[in-house]
C-alpha cells in the first residue's frame, strides 16, 4: 500500500512540475501579447506542489526502509534458528552475517527508497506525452511518444551489461567478509601456530583487491553513465527544440507553448537520471534480495506438524522413548535403522559408539532439531513430531537439561547470567532465578566465578558452568555429551556424582561418553553399531563395547 502511495506521489510531483512549465509558457504568451501574466499563481503552486510531493516521496521511502530493515533482519535470524544446529548446509557463517547486515541494508534501500520512484519515473514520460497532446499539440505529443521506450530499453541493456561485473564485486566482498570472520573465530589457533602475521597479510591483500575492484567498477560505470546521459539528454532536448520550431513555423503552436514543450521534454529524462541510482542501489539490492530469498527458502529439517493439537508443556515425568526410529541425511546413507530405546524416570543410560555411528543424531532427534524418517521419538509421553515449533521450543526449554561437549556458553553473558537464562525464559521470578543459578554454580564448584565472562574461564571452568546451566531448574530429561571431557579425573568424578543425584531425583538421563569409568556411573550402556542400538544386557562386555569407540591416535 505504501509503495503505491509513493508511486502516486511521484506522479503528482511530476504533474505539478509540468503545470509550472505550462504556466511559464502561458505567461510568455501573455507578455508577448502585451497582457499581464495572469497565470503566475499556477507556476508558483505547481513548483511548491512538486517540492511537497517530492518530499513526501523521500519521507515515505525512508519510513518504508526503516520498517523493512529490521523485519528482514529478523527473518534472517528466525531462519538461522529454524535451520538449527543439525542442518547440513554449505552456508559459511561469514556469508550469512554479510547477508544479514550489508545485504539487508541493500534490500531495504532498494525496496524502500528506489523501487517505487523508479516505477513511477518509467511511466512519467507517458503522462508528459498525454499532457502535451491535451494542452499543447497532439502531433507534438505523438512525436515525443517515440522516445518513451528508449529509456527502459537503455536501462535493461545496461543492467544486463553490468550484471556480471556487479556479481563479481559482490562475490569478492562476501569472500572477504567470510575470511575476516573465519580469522576472528580461529584467532586462538592462528596465535598457536604463529600464523597471525601471514593471515593478516592475506586479509590486507584481499581487502585491497576488493577495493580495486570497487573503484574500477564505480569508475567504469560513472564514465559510461556520464556519456550516455549526456548523449541522450542532448538528443532529447535538441529534438524537442527542433520539434517546437517546426510546429511554430507551421503555426500549430505559439512561442510560449514551444518553450513549454521543451521544458516538458526534460521531465521525460527523469528515468535516465535514476539510472545512476539503479546501478548503485538497484542492482546491489536485486542481488542481495536473491541471496536472502535463497537462504530463507531453505527447508528446515523439522517443520511444524499440521492439524495436530499438542499440550504446551508435556508432563514432567522423565521418560525417553525411541520406537523403530530410522533416519538418514541422504537416501543412500542411513544413520539409524529401526533404533529402539526406552528410559524411564530415574534411569541413567550411557550411549557409546564410534564417530559417525549416530550419537549426535539421536541427541538432535531427542531435542526436536531433526524428525525421524520412520518411527516415533517421544519425550515425557509426547511424540515430538506432533508438536509445532512453539511447543517444541517449550519442551526443549522446560524439560531438557543440556550439557554440551563444546560448552555453547554465550560470550556476552557472565557465568551467572548464562546459568540464569533458562529460568528467565521459563518466566521464573528474578529473585528465584538468581538463587537457583547460584545454587547450581555452587553445586559444580564454581560459585566464586559467577561474575566472570566465558573468555576469562579455563576450559574446565567453562565446562562446569555449562553443566550448571544444564542442571538448573527442574529438568525431567538430561542430555550430556562428554560432560567431563575437559576435567581432571577427580573433578570429573564429582560432576558425575552431581549428574547421578539429579537423575536419582527423578530425571531420565543419557550420557554420551568414550570413557568406561564414566559409563560405569550409568545403570546400563547401549552401543550404536551400524545404525542399530545394541544393549549391554545382551551380554557384551562394557569395556569391549567401549573399546570400539575409543578415538584413534
Amino acid at each position: 500500500m505504501k509503495r503505491a502511495i509513493v508511486v502516486v506521489c511521484s506522479w503528482a510531483a511530476a504533474l505539478c512540475l509540468a503545470a509550472a512549465y505550462l504556466a511559464i509558457g502561458w505567461g510568455i504568451d501573455d507578455i508577448a501579447g502585451k497582457s499581464a501574466w495572469s497565470t503566475w499563481w499556477i507556476g508558483v503552486l505547481g513548483a511548491l506542489g512538486s517540492g511537497v510531493f517530492a518530499w513526501a516521496v523521500s519521507a515515505l521511502g525512508a519510513s518504508q526502509m526503516n520498517q523493512m530493515e529490521p523485519a528482514l533482519r529478523h527473518s534472517m535470524i528466525r531462519q538461522v534458528f529454524a535451520l538449527g544446529p543439525s542442518q547440513r548446509t554449505n552456508e559459511r557463517a561469514g556469508r550469512v552475517v554479510n547477508s544479514a547486515t550489508d545485504g539487508v541494508e541493500r534490500v531495504a534501500a532498494y525496496k524502500g527508497i528506489f523501487l517505487a520512484p523508479m516505477i513511477a519515473s518509467l511511466t512519467t514520460p507517458i503522462l508528459v506525452v498525454v499532457l502535451v497532446a491535451l494542452t499543447i499539440d497532439p502531433a507534438s505529443g505523438g512525436f515525443l511518444a517515440i522516445a518513451i521506450p528508449l529509456v527502459p530499453i537503455c536501462v535493461m541493456g545496461f543492467r544486463k551489461a553490468f550484471k556480471p561485473v556487479s556479481s563479481r564485486y559482490r562475490h569478492a566482498s562476501r569472500q572477504l567478509a567470510a575470511k575476516e570472520l573465519d580469522a576472528i573465530q580461529g584467532l586462538g589457533d592462528l596465535a598457536l601456530m604463529n600464523a597471525g602475521k601471514d593471515v593478516g597479510k592475506r586479509l590486507a591483500e584481499a581487502a585491497e583487491e576488493v577495493r580495486s575492484k570497487v573503484m574500477s567498477y564505480l569508475a567504469g560505470n560513472q564514465l559510461i553513465l556520464l556519456v550516455i546521459d549526456s548523449v541522450f539528454s542532448l538528443g532529447m532536448i535538441t529534438g524537442a527544440i527542433a520539434l517546437a520550431l517546426i510546429r511554430y513555423q507551421q503555426g500549430a503552436i505559439s512561442v510560449g507553448e514551444g518553450i513549454s514543450l521543451v521544458l516538458l521534454s526534460s521531465i521525460m529524462l527523469d528515468p535516465l537520471d535514476r539510472i545512476g541510482q539503479f546501478f548503485y542501489i538497484g542492482m546491489g539490492g536485486i542481488a542481495a534480495n536473491k541471496e536472502i530469498k535463497k537462504f530463507i527458502k531453505q527447508t528446515p529439517p523439522v517443520t511444524d506438524a499440521k492439524g495436530v493439537k499438542a499440550p504446551a508443556i508435556p508432563p514432567q515425568r522423565g521418560e525417553i522413548r525411541l520406537s523403530g526410529v530410522s533416519f538418514s541425511y541422504t537416501e543412500d546413507t542411513p544413520v539409524l535403522k529401526g533404533a529402539n530405546l526406552t528410559l524411564t524416570q530415574g534411569e541413567h543410560v550411557a550411549l557409546a559408539g564410534p564417530s559417525g555411528a549416530g550419537k549426535s543424531t539421536i541427541s538432535a532427534l531427542l531435542q526436536g532439531f531433526l524428525r525421524p524418517t520412520r518411527g516415533r521419538v517421544s519425550l515425557n509421553g509426547v511424540d515430538l513430531a506432533t508438536l509445532d515449533s512453539v511447543h517444541r521450543a517449550e519442551v526443549r526449554r522446560r524439560s531438557i537439561g543440556y550439557v554440551f561437549q563444546d560448552y555453547n556458553l554465550i560470550p556476552s553473558l557472565s557465568a551467572l547470567e548464562n546459568v540464569e537464562m533458562p529460568l528467565q525464559l521459563d518466566g521464573v521470578s528474578p529473585s528465584k532465578v538468581r538463587e537457583a543459578a547460584m545454587a547450581a554454580l555452587e553445586e559444580v564448584g564454581v560459585a566464586e566465578l559467577a561474575d566472570r565472562f566465558p573468555e576469562r574461564l579455563s576450559g574446565g571452568q567453562r565446562q562446569r558452568v555449562a553443566i550448571a546451566r544444564g542442571l538448573v531448574g527442574n529438568r525431567s530429561v538430561i542430555l550430556a555429551d562428554e560432560p567431563t571431557g575437559a576435567l581432571d579425573s577427580h573433578t570429573g568424578e564429582q560432576i558425575m556424582l552431581v549428574l547421578r543425584d539429579h537423575i536419582d531425583a527423578g530425571a531420565a538421563g543419557i550420557l554420551v561418553t568414550h570413557e568406561a569409568r564414566m559409563a560405569a556411573w550409568a545403570d546400563r550402556t547401549v552401543f550404536l553399531r551400524d545404525g542399530r542400538i545394541v544393549d549391554r544386557s545382551r551380554g557384551d562386555s562394557l569395556r569391549d563395547l567401549l573399546a570400539d569407540t575409543a578415538p584413534g591416535i
